[in-house]
């Protein structure tokens, strides 16, 4: 088959990213918006040796699972990829998802838990970073297009909160009015579901500059919920946004938010679940896989400003955090003072060597809690696991295919998985948290 060249086809499931996959002629055809089961006129967008990529061009029979996307940017924009699903099958598509990355990853046939949700399926997010561009004059404020750095436009993303919509909104008329956009290339805002507090941050490329002071008594008067307002001064040329010099304007470098009956002080560059209402049941879900009475020692690997570990350490005689970013222990110990966590000890090194730190202290932990990036555990970092030989080891993952790798690694070393728990973090988008004991 050419490029632009229309056949007919059925979608016989998904690909890893939520496009329909059809075979014709026993060539595979990767169709981004088609929904399993459904048939449809297609058009070839691109041509590989072992497969293909097509374009809807109508649909011939449509899935009862198909629902008119609320988000008029939902096909440029690129962030919620499965919008065009109903819930039951974005469930469906995840569980569908963790089972074929462990058969995939690990040749393990699992049979993941039901996956759980939080009712909230839009404003959930606490956290947006805007790209802000000026473009003959004229201020654009959006997402990006998907894989390009052309900014779509939107005035009400369904997954900000009204709130973080409404900052958005005003900011891109106020830069314009007081002729300041050139200098401005993100805009981070944190909005705390619970406290309800605000963060404003702007991400410049000078400070002050043209308006400053002006800019932050329009937002101080139009938005009361604010109680840190800042600026990053980041000249680099590259795509890391949160570097360089922090400025508070206004208020605090940070705000404070609860979370199972915890609070916590999240600062502009601090890790925090984007997630609150689904982070409540997925932190819950991890901490009842710890099966903790108040005897254990638990390690907390990869703790980040102390969340899980300080929730653990409610629950446990002593926890032990390691984290690499420095200004996240000292966010984590801050953080064990406010919960009066006295319980908690936390090192700042990467999880191999602070596990060989433990090690050496002849620390025997009886439950290890790893919650790693995307990227997973490093193979030294599983080895030290597997040295402090652990009864339980609670695994949080954003991705499930190094999360079937890292099981695989752990089963040949001795241990057994037991429940394999997917949960929705990201409704409409085809990321799915998981966690593992």
């Amino acid at each position: 088959m050419k490029k632009n060249e229309t056949f007919t086809g059925i979608a016989e499931g998904y690909t890893y990213d939520g496009a329909g996959v059809v075979k014709t002629d026993g060539f595979v055809f990767f169709v981004p918006g088609l929904i399993a089961g459904e048939e449809a006129e297609l058009a070839v967008t691109a041509m590989k040796k072992t497969y293909g990529y097509a374009r809807i061009v109508r649909i011939l029979k449509k899935s009862p699972h198909r629902v008119q996307p609320g988000c008029s940017s939902y096909r440029l924009c690129g962030g919620c990829q499965i919008m065009h699903m109903d819930h039951e099958e974005q469930k469906r598509f995840k569980e569908d998802k963790v089972k074929g990355c462990f058969l995939q990853n690990a040749d393990m046939d699992i049979t993941p838990l039901p996956i759980l949700y939080s009712e909230e399926q839009t404003n959930y997010r606490n956290k947006v970073q805007v790209p802000v561009q000026l473009e003959k004059g004229r201020v654009l404020m959006g997402f990006y297009q998907n894989h390009t750095n052309r900014i779509i436009e939107s005035d009400s993303c369904l997954v900000q909160t009204e709130l973080s919509n409404r900052v958005t909104k005003r900011l891109k008329q106020w830069l314009s009015d007081l002729k300041c956009a050139n200098v401005f290339r993100h805009v981070l805002i944190r909005h705390a579901h619970n406290s309800g507090q605000l963060m404003i941050c702007m991400i410049v490329r000078e400070y002050p500059f043209n308006n400053s002071d002006k800019l932050v008594e329009k937002l101080r008067r139009e938005f009361p919920e604010a109680v840190s307002i800042l600026a990053i001064v980041n000249r680099r040329s590259d795509n890391v946004i949160l570097d360089g010099k922090e400025y508070v304007l206004y208020g605090k470098p940070y705000i404070e938010e609860q979370l199972l009956d915890c609070t916590f002080r999240i600062s502009a560059r601090s890790f925090y679940q984007i997630n609150p209402t689904a982070t409540e049941i997925l932190y819950r879900k991890a901490i009842e896989y710890a099966q903790l009475t108040g005897n254990e020692t638990v390690i907390d690997l990869y703790c980040g400003t102390g969340t899980i570990g300080i929730l653990a350490s409610r629950h446990a005689r002593q926890v032990y955090g390691i984290e690499i970013v420095e200004d996240a222990v000292k966010d984590a110990e801050l953080n064990a003072r406010i919960n009066h966590a006295d319980n908690i000890e936390f090192f700042a090194a990467d999880a191999n060597a602070g596990a060989q730190i433990l090690i050496k202290r002849n620390i025997k932990p009886d439950v290890v809690i790893v919650d790693p990036p995307r990227k997973g555990c490093s193979k030294d970092t599983l080895n030290a696991i597997i040295k402090m030989s652990p009864k339980r080891l609670v695994y949080v993952s954003c991705d499930p295919a190094t999360l079937a790798r890292d099981c695989a690694y752990m089963r040949e070393n001795g241990y057994e998985v037991r429940d394999i728990q997917p949960t929705d973090m990201f409704p409409g988008t085809v990321h799915v948290e998981t966690v593992c004991l």
